[in-house]
């Protein structure tokens, strides 16, 4: 029997690199794509792609750029993994995603993808939701080296936010939660927020439901409203990178 730590709730589903199935778009050729999750996968709202790109096929070893217009209405932000991507929108040049690096593209605005072989990427693409008398947001980008950790009141517990959490323009966050060993959520969170969560550093072991599971570096949750959720690192700590929608009402 092959064994998986991968598993399936009625309000989650944990992948892991032996669950990987690879899929590819027409628009990306000589990339790879697995699907961490999808809108086929109800109720989420989001999809959260990791992308891999293959050998170049632009002469010269410069890798060829891909552009990808996006259906109108969808935002999209990108986060680095490895050396070698890039994107660039809005005329501007285009933007290192290096390992740790990210950006945030708005709503119906066509980026141009670039990446050589073997650069993998984060790619969380959702419609944006917009709020009567708010403009939609601008792009942003940057490092997450550049951010602050914040100190959160659990001690040992620290995040960095990667979208102004404060700017209800944005209708999502994306933060980077990082533990020191044995560290973990003060309660077990049941909210109506989703979340897709994907183990950037470390391991631990997550309540899920009424299950626990043990996660580590490239693990993928994806959490639905409501789902009881709690989390304590490992003797190694941990990192995450955690989407969830905010500053919406569920309707």
């Amino acid at each position: 029997m092959v064994s998986t730590r991968g598993s399936r709730g009625l309000s989650y589903t944990l992948l892991t690199p032996d669950n990987h199935f690879v899929s590819r778009l027409p628009s990306l050729p000589g990339a790879t794509m697995i699907k961490l999750v999808t809108p086929r996968l109800a109720p989420s709202r989001l999809a959260q792609f990791l992308i891999t790109f293959g050998a170049a096929a632009a002469p010269d070893d410069d890798p060829q750029p891909v552009e990808w217009r996006v259906m109108a209405g969808y935002e999209s932000f990108f986060f680095g993994l490895d050396a070698g991507a890039s994107v660039a929108w809005d005329g501007m040049p285009g933007f290192g995603l290096a390992a740790r690096c990210y950006a945030y593209i708005p709503a119906a605005m066509p980026f141009t993808l670039r990446g050589a072989s073997g650069a993998r990427l984060l790619w969380l693409k959702r419609r944006y939701q917009s709020w009567p008398g708010l403009d939609e947001p601008v792009g942003s980008w940057g490092s997450a080296a550049d951010v602050v950790a914040t100190e959160t009141a659990t001690p040992g517990l620290r995040r960095r936010e990667l979208i102004d959490p404060a700017d209800p323009r944005y209708d999502f966050n994306m933060s980077l939660m990082s533990f020191e060993s044995g560290v973990g959520l003060p309660q077990i969170e049941i909210h109506d927020e989703e979340h897709g969560l994907y183990m950037t550093a470390g391991g631990g072991v997550y309540t899920l439901e009424r299950d626990q599971h043990e996660v580590s570096e490239g693990d993928f949750i994806y959490m639905a409203p409501y789902c009881p959720q709690g989390f304590v690192s490992g003797p190694r700590g941990a990192e995450y990178l955690l989407y969830k929608d905010v500053f919406r009402d569920g309707f």
